[in-house]
């Protein structure tokens, strides 16, 4: 065996080269079990360069040790030799191509480059037999001795050495700043490695020079907080950061920038990225970016006294705005700041994502205390459905019924209307639909509404019975989530048999869908309630989605036109004829229609000259709590 004093020839000792083979042992190990696949090939790049890295290693120690050795043999020193310089001139190669994506370096060049790298490498391995031949380069002596006159391998190291710099700098706009620097510094360390062994003459730690700039590539790219690609750190720092400002009494201000497919368009266009880069460096020096999901964009500012933040955010949102118009991505800027009102830290994010729902792509908003106020009030709203939803009571007193009364025209009475859902809340008073309906149906909420609202209804309509009064029906509206469930059919018989009432004196109101399968289900469920002697209306006519043929398979009772007809009504001669030739077409195949949103006398005129039968809108009443629909009813003994 042999020791390090036996290895120490002077101008070598193998603690370099061992201690590269420990350090790519670690490092590929760590690699392989924190594999990213999204990130497979330049995972791969990595690991080819850190084995060719390793087997350099081992064989700059097997050359050593083969010079060191009683018995001399050339051509395992040639061979491992220049093995040793062929795997470390192809880690060059391989940092050349591991930097292509990141600067964006175009494709066409590609197999160019990888021609003119093969055969300068093939050059330099000729040249370098050559010159061992003839004796002018490194040659071993029979005597044991070595020598060494020229190394046709340091050119080809400086001029890749060279074409990296060059790279770098060129490209420097498509790198983070702190990337860059880290890794330039990585390659001027390696490269003040390889002069101080110069001056001193040693070889020990040339490998380890080369292992240096790997170094630098995992923690650059792979192990930052930050997303190399938009420079955006990893939004679970979000949280802690905010959090630790406020504690502080630090006032921020929250930008935040959600932009349709960025992700793919950023990485499409290096213009895009490089603009997006010099956009943030100019425009912000003391701010971090977040990157959350759904391609959202959060920065935050700590605010200093003495800087008019009003004039940065004009400032940043016309470069923002101009860079648009170049790009023309599809965006939601929401732009908040601290505020006490802000009851936790995760609100401000949950109120960021609460804003852009109610907002249009390609605007922005400023968030108010009534927003971050609406906000809670959601919240609130929520929690009570979610009560309401698992509590399972049909006659919960926040669910309260309105009713609109509909005006019979062929009888000049008030003997059917609309159920209307309302909420009272302890903390927010009464809550109408457009406030709760979109959160009940969001989050599965809406079915045990429109069952309480069902039962309530029905117990009005029983009531409304025994005091004497004529009630032909009362409908209900039900949503396409209703539908979605098997018991629905039980459901409503159960209920309108528990309260002991007529089949007939209850509607089904329900909205034409798109779905193939709730169209279908809602075919189904229409035929199985018709068959009890409920009634079914088709919901907002005139609105969004219409197919006619769809509508003539299922047997409706009722059409009723939305008040968005009645307008189109009044637009032109050809525009009445139009409504008026539907409402006719449907008086003619036995339905009966109903125009919603009747206001006055000329709407009324209107709707009665294109043949409706019912009348429902604000000329005869808002809606009223059902109780007050009495003062509309007429006694029964006037049916």
């Amino acid at each position: 065996m042999f020791t390090a004093s036996d290895l120490d020839l002077g101008v070598y000792t193998p603690v370099g080269d061992i201690t590269v083979l420990a350090f790519c042992s670690i490092m590929a190990m760590f690699i392989k079990q924190s594999y990213i696949g999204s990130e497979k090939k330049r995972f791969r790049i990595i690991m080819c360069i850190i084995i060719f890295i390793f087997i350099s290693a081992a064989s700059n120690v097997g050359v050593q040790m083969l010079l060191k050795a009683s018995v001399i043999r050339p051509l395992p020193i040639y061979v491992l030799r220049l093995l040793h310089h062929v795997l470390l001139v192809t880690v060059m190669y391989l940092y050349i191509q591991y930097l292509r994506d990141p600067l964006w370096l175009p494709s066409n060049s590609k197999k160019r480059y990888q021609i003119m790298s093969c055969a300068a490498i093939l050059l330099c391995v000729a040249v370098d037999i050559v010159a061992s031949a003839t004796k002018f380069g490194f040659y071993v002596s029979r005597s044991g001795e070595y020598n060494s006159t020229f190394d046709i391998f340091e050119l080809l190291y400086t001029l890749f050495t060279t074409t990296i710099i060059c790279l770098l700098i060129k490209f420097k706009p498509r790198l983070l700043y702190r990337v860059f620097w880290g890794i330039m510094g990585s390659i001027i360390l390696a490269n003040a490695l390889l002069c101080i062994q110069m001056i001193y003459k040693q070889i020990s730690y040339t490998t380890l020079a080369f292992f240096i700039p790997v170094v630098g590539i995992v923690f650059m790219f792979h192990s930052n907080p930050f997303n190399v690609e938009t420079g955006a750190i990893s939004s679970d720092f979000f949280t802690k950061e905010v959090k630790g400002n406020l504690s502080k009494g630090n006032d921020m201000l929250i930008m935040c920038c959600t932009m349709n497919d960025f992700s793919r368009s950023i990485s499409m266009s290096p213009e895009l990225k490089s603009d997006f880069y010099k956009f943030f460096r100019s425009n912000v020096k003391k701010g971090i970016l977040y990157s959350f999901p759904n391609e959202r964009y959060v920065l935050t500012i700590v605010k200093n006294k003495r800087i008019d933040y009003e004039k940065v955010v004009e400032k940043m949102l016309s470069d923002f705005l101009d860079s648009h118009s170049k790009y023309n991505i599809d965006y939601k800027i929401v732009i908040m700041e601290s505020s006490k009102d802000v009851l936790s830290v995760d609100d401000y994010i949950h109120i960021i994502e609460y804003s852009e729902m109610k907002m249009q792509f390609n605007t922005i908003c400023r968030i108010t205390k009534e927003d971050v106020k609406s906000y809670y009030d959601k919240n609130y709203i929520l929690s009570q459905l979610e009560e309401i939803s698992a509590k399972k009571d049909l006659f919960d007193p926040r669910v309260l019924v309105y009713c609109q009364p509909v005006y019979n025209i062929k009888t000049g009475k008030y003997d059917t209307a609309e159920a209307l859902m309302r909420l009272r809340l302890e903390k927010t008073g009464m809550v109408f639909p457009d406030q709760f309906i979109p959160l009940a149906e969001q989050f599965n909420l809406i079915h045990n509404l429109s069952m309480i609202i069902l039962n309530k209804t029905c117990y009005a309509v029983r009531g409304f019975i025994e005091d004497g009064y004529y009630v032909k029906r009362i409908s209900v509206n039900f949503s396409a989530i209703d539908i979605r469930y098997d018991t629905f059919c039980n459901e409503v018989k159960s209920i309108i048999d528990q309260n002991g009432i007529a089949y007939d004196k209850i509607a089904v109101e329900i909205t034409e869908s798109r779905s193939e399968a709730d169209f279908n289900l809602m075919k189904q469920r229409v035929i199985q309630l018709q068959d009890l002697g409920i009634k079914f209306y088709l919901d907002d006519f005139g609105t969004g989605y219409s197919n006619f043929e769809r509508i003539m398979e299922i047997p409706f009772d009722i059409i009723k036109f939305d008040r968005s007809m009645l307008m189109e009504s009044h637009r032109s001669n050809s525009s009445q004829y139009m409504v008026k030739t539907f409402a006719n077409m449907f008086n003619d195949l036995r339905y009966a229609v109903l125009f919603e949103g009747v206001e006055n006398e000329n709407d009324e005129d209107r709707c009665i000259m294109m043949k409706a039968q019912y009348l429902q809108g604000y000329k005869y009443s808002k809606p009223i709590p059902i109780d007050d629909l009495r003062g509309f009813l007429s006694p029964a003994v006037n049916e």
